[in-house]
């Protein structure tokens, strides 16, 4: 059975909101969570107050084992994906670059944090984890971007990204054009990275170069899909699509909030935010037709992998198989 009963539903998720999602493989589900009375007490600069939990649902398994998870206490914003550089593993990582593993039939267990100089691995704050093909990639701020070779081993790709200087960080402006916000590529040799106001950065496999995007909106969100081409969430829900240096502004919205993930699965762009789910049809954005309003709210994460893709937000979690959704849980189920 997919569905968690109520038991397993207390014991994981009650009162916690789910901030991210990843699949490690097929049926093998990951989860962070949020302690929601907390979160509400603690400011913006009060996040390492806020307890979290790493959660994993491996529904094949016997109920009792299928549904766990590890707590996180005095950790920032926490994001995961999975590395498959030598290992099968699934990271946790957090905004200061704290690191742990699990998965994979190895014991969970934190390792060294990500090295922070001016030359990277690390730069800045942890923003985004993407995995291309079987690298794990991780970007954040002041032009951070770094790939995972295996344990406590994370080789820079800073390069020859521009080095922030002191009147960049005291810029807000200027500090945001450099806090990478999301990374995808086709290979490791065909990467792109965006930040800030309309910032877009290509790697050859070589060096990075600045991509000439056609506007100065703020971007969120990037795919490098199945069809070729690469999309980019832009504030408000607005969708551009290219490639290298020719870009078309092809979705011009008002949606209150930006597209958090877009990816492609079966022969289709998605897009998600906390306020529902999209494809992108025939260059026009069109709500995805889900065959209930408890599908609905799962909205606001996204992951993709094995044919399967994985939907999880404030109200529960959601996957499909290519073909059919199916529930994990939605928590009006459990009132």
């Amino acid at each position: 059975m997919l569905q968690l009963t109520e038991a397993e539903y207390r014991k994981r998720f009650d009162g916690f909101n789910i901030t991210d999602c990843s699949i490690l493989k097929k049926n093998h589900y990951y989860f962070i969570s949020r302690d929601i009375t907390e979160s509400e007490k603690a400011g913006p600069t009060a996040e390492a107050t806020v307890t979290k939990r790493m959660s994993w649902f491996i529904p094949n398994q016997q109920e009792g084992d299928r549904l766990k998870h590890m707590r996180f206490a005095g950790y920032g914003t926490l994001e995961i994906g999975p590395s498959f550089a030598g290992e099968e593993r699934m990271l946790c990582v957090s905004v200061e670059g704290l690191v742990t593993a699990t998965g994979g039939g190895e014991p969970s267990e934190d390792e060294d944090a990500i090295p922070k100089s001016i030359n990277g691995p690390r730069r800045g704050a942890i923003r985004r984890l993407r995995t291309v093909g079987e690298n794990l990639y991780v970007v954040g701020g002041s032009h951070t971007v770094c790939v995972r070779k295996g344990k406590n081993n994370w080789e820079s790709l800073c390069l020859n990204l521009p080095t922030p200087t002191a009147a960049d960080a005291n810029d807000v402006d200027r500090s945001d054009n450099m806090a990478f916000t999301d990374i995808d590529g086709f290979s490791a040799e065909d990467l792109y990275v965006i930040a800030g106001a309309g910032r877009v950065w290509h790697f050859n496999g070589e060096k990075w170069s600045a991509v000439a995007f056609p506007s100065n909106m703020d971007v969120y969100s990037i795919c490098c899909a199945g069809d070729g081409y690469v999309y980019i969430g832009a504030q408000s829900g607005s969708v551009f699509r290219g490639r290298d240096n020719e870009w078309t502004l092809l979705v011009r919205e008002m949606l209150t909030l930006p597209f958090k993930d877009i990816v492609w699965h079966a022969g289709k762009v998605w897009l998600t935010s906390d306020y529902g789910l999209w494809n992108l049809i025939d260059g026009k954005l069109v709500e995805a037709d889900l065959p209930s309003s408890d599908i609905k709210v799962c909205a606001g994460n996204l992951s993709v992998r094995d044919g399967e893709m994985l939907m999880a937000g404030t109200h529960g979690a959601a996957v499909h198989d290519g073909k059919e959704w199916k529930l994990i849980f939605h928590r009006l189920q459990f009132p």
